[in-house]
């Protein structure tokens, strides 16, 4: 069952109180040296979760176990690591922290690693076919790997009456049956991305002028082309 914020139905006294329940918030990062009007989409994204949250707590239940996609470990440890990657959703759970709730494993220290090294080949052009195939595979393999531990994460840990908060890149992924599923996804959020591909858009545009505007590139007696190919489009990651 999927439920968005704002149009959630009124539930039964006492029913939903008990049931497993996950609130899904869009992970969306801190993002040093964007271009000037980041930060300010960013910091109000995260004030619109907080308060969109503490709406659904009252009505659904208070958080008690917490999920982010990206750290390590559990505990302090998870913690520490949030408060340095991403500071306005580290203010979020730690209000959820200090009320009781556990920060809990989602992501394997191992499975992760590998799957960002595989991901870093992936983007490197590279000239054998056979290499490329054998980076895609275990790239598959270790993304399969990596979506199994997670799912037995959440089925071990979401209990009867548990309401967890699950920060995740896709809101869309698949959780264990018998879950109640509310995606808090307020206006902010699509703000940010169309600020996103408007900055982008007005990136590319200049790109373009400045092509235009520029001599054809000239062959140096090495063979070097002295044309830049270098891009400039800026993308949150």
């Amino acid at each position: 069952m999927s439920e968005k914020l704002g149009s959630i139905n009124k539930p039964e006294a006492g029913d939903i109180m008990q049931n497993k329940k996950v609130y899904i918030v869009t992970l969306v990062q801190s993002q040093p040296g964007a271009p000037e009007g980041f930060e300010e989409k960013y910091n109000k994204y995260w004030e619109a979760i907080e308060n969109h949250l503490s709406q659904i707590e009252t009505k659904a239940g208070i958080v008690n176990k917490i999920f982010c996609e990206g750290i390590v470990g559990k505990g302090d440890d998870a913690k520490l690591m949030l408060e340095q990657s991403n500071p306005e959703a580290y203010k979020v759970v730690r209000r959820r922290i200090s009320s009781g709730a556990s920060f809990e494993e989602f992501e394997d220290k191992e499975i992760f690693g590998q799957l960002i090294d595989w991901s870093r080949c992936l983007q490197v052009g590279l000239i054998s076919q056979q290499v490329q195939e054998e980076i895609h595979k275990n790239y598959t393999l270790i993304t399969e790997k990596r979506n199994n531990f997670i799912m037995s994460q959440l089925e071990k840990n979401i209990l009867e009456s548990d309401s967890v908060l699950l920060v995740v890149g896709n809101t869309a992924m698949n959780l264990p049956e018998n879950v109640e599923k509310f995606i808090i996804s307020p206006p902010e959020l699509d703000e940010l991305q169309r600020w996103v591909n408007e900055t982008n858009e007005a990136i590319r545009r200049q790109m373009e002028q400045q092509q235009q505007q520029q001599p054809e590139p000239t062959q140096r007696d090495d063979g070097e082309d002295t044309g830049s190919s270098s891009s400039k489009l800026w993308t949150p990651g």
